[in-house]
């Protein structure tokens, strides 16, 4: 329910109020953990510290595994753009939090251009990259052929081209079932959000008004993608590999051999239904 009056209190920002630390969509579920309290009111206050909304805090439950009390606050229906806290009396206060149209879109910019941070066999300029330019690494294009990924065309030893691509998290090796999920979670992104995806500009070599840059990004893994394809029977290689996971060094000082390594089905239906979606787009 909606209210008038201002709740006074002194406490400092609690750990203990759990919620979305970037923000919420004003017209999305909004919701917050409280730990460990007998609690059973909240109450959303505005930047003057004066309470808009009330709630009950409800679904009291207990993890035996952190041994916390968890009940929820649910203040979806406070919808009005701004910056807010959650204070629940004589336990604590929030830190604040923002409800925006535009919360995510900070953090939409640096997931997407962090794919482009990631990118193999080719420099990063200062122009694109800023503090994160680095030399070109890892160029792939004399591969080796495993026995593991060896068939009737390509025998072990046999040397392919399989340049670009991103990097995975943790190391400089590149990986099809890791790409098909993260390909297919951008294709369908651009696909409901095209409009606001067509609007935006990372600033990367291919940036142009004509098509967007998201779609130039997802292109640069795809073209590494489409060179792991067995052209003997259309199954594809798992990942573009070296025999062991290098030091902690920048890309350019790797030169240890790279591999392809065996087929595998996870792998190839993945990519035939990554590469159907992007037909589509």
């Amino acid at each position: 329910m909606s209210i008038t009056h201002t709740v006074a209190h002194s406490q400092e920002p609690t750990t203990h109020i759990r919620m979305n630390q970037i923000g919420f969509l004003p017209l999305t579920q909004k919701i917050a953990a409280i730990v460990n309290t007998d609690a059973t009111t909240f109450y959303i206050q505005n930047e003057l510290g004066e309470s808009i909304y009330s709630g009950v805090l409800e679904n009291e439950a207990t993890w035996a595994l952190s041994g916390e009390s968890v009940k929820i606050a649910d203040f979806t229906t406070v919808t009005h753009p701004g910056t807010y806290t959650l204070m629940v009396p004589q336990y604590g206060t929030s830190h604040p939090f923002i409800i925006h149209d535009t919360v995510f879109n900070e953090i939409n910019n640096a997931i997407v251009k962090a794919f482009y941070f990631n990118r193999a066999s080719t420099e990063l300029l200062p122009k694109h990259a800023g503090k994160h330019a680095r030399k070109a690494g890892h160029s792939d294009t004399k591969v080796i052929i495993l026995p593991s990924a060896a068939g009737p065309l390509r025998k072990a030893g046999d040397i392919i081209s399989a340049p670009k691509g991103w990097y995975d998290a943790g190391d400089y090796n590149k990986y099809i079932v890791n790409s098909n999920i993260t390909v297919a979670t951008l294709l369908l992104a651009y696909e409901n959000y095209s409009e606001y995806f067509d609007s935006i500009s990372w600033n990367i070599p291919e940036s142009d008004s004509e098509h967007a840059d998201l779609l130039k990004e997802i292109r640069w893994n795809l073209d590494w993608m489409l060179s792991m394809q067995d052209p003997a029977d259309g199954g594809v290689y798992n990942k573009t590999t070296e025999a062991h996971f290098s030091a902690t060094r920048m890309p350019h000082e790797i030169k240890s051999p790279r591999y392809v390594v065996a087929k595998g089905t996870a792998a190839t239906l993945g990519y035939a239904a990554v590469m159907a979606m992007t037909y589509r787009i």
